[in-house]
């Protein structure tokens, strides 16, 4: 595939039809998700501890989305928006990195499994979750068009 064909994709699926916030969020979403599992893979023992916590990414991904929200809040400016979305795909890959490890520790016994499934389900439903957002209304439109070519027309006296 040419580049430019990509371009073109790109100008009329997500820029023509205002899906850029969304497309934005989405990417750094799977960039981020995938980032950390990868530096997870490769560096198991790196942690961050403050007086005897240790300190997941989880907390990094909640401090962007605020981060993230509040830029989106007090600024007009898109390239800020733009900024504030990416924010907000990073911060969300982080928190959605953690998920099986936080449904899955146990108070008692603390068997935490990062790992786990459920995080790789989460992240399917998010990622349908950005496609129905971002390609809903073309499916929509196709799907009536569809539609109305198998349905009898209706007979108008």
């Amino acid at each position: 595939m040419k580049l430019r064909d990509l371009k073109s994709l790109l100008h009329e699926d997500i820029i023509k039809r205002k899906k850029v916030t969304p497309f934005i969020i989405f990417i750094f979403f799977l960039l981020s998700f995938t980032l950390s599992r990868v530096v997870v893979m490769i560096f198991p023992e790196l942690h961050l501890f403050i007086k005897h916590y240790h300190i997941h990414h989880f907390y990094y991904g909640i401090a962007l989305l605020f981060i993230s929200n509040w830029l989106a809040l007090v600024s007009d400016k898109k390239s800020i928006h733009r900024i504030a979305a990416g924010l907000t795909g990073v911060g969300l890959g982080l928190i959605i990195d953690e998920v099986g490890l936080l449904l899955t520790c146990s108070s008692p016994t603390l068997i935490c499994d990062y790992w786990h499934r459920i995080t790789y389900d989460v992240v399917i439903w998010f990622m349908g979750l950005f496609f129905l957002i971002i390609y809903f209304d073309p499916f929509w439109a196709l799907f009536k068009k569809k539609l109305n070519k198998l349905l009898p027309k209706s007979n108008k006296k």
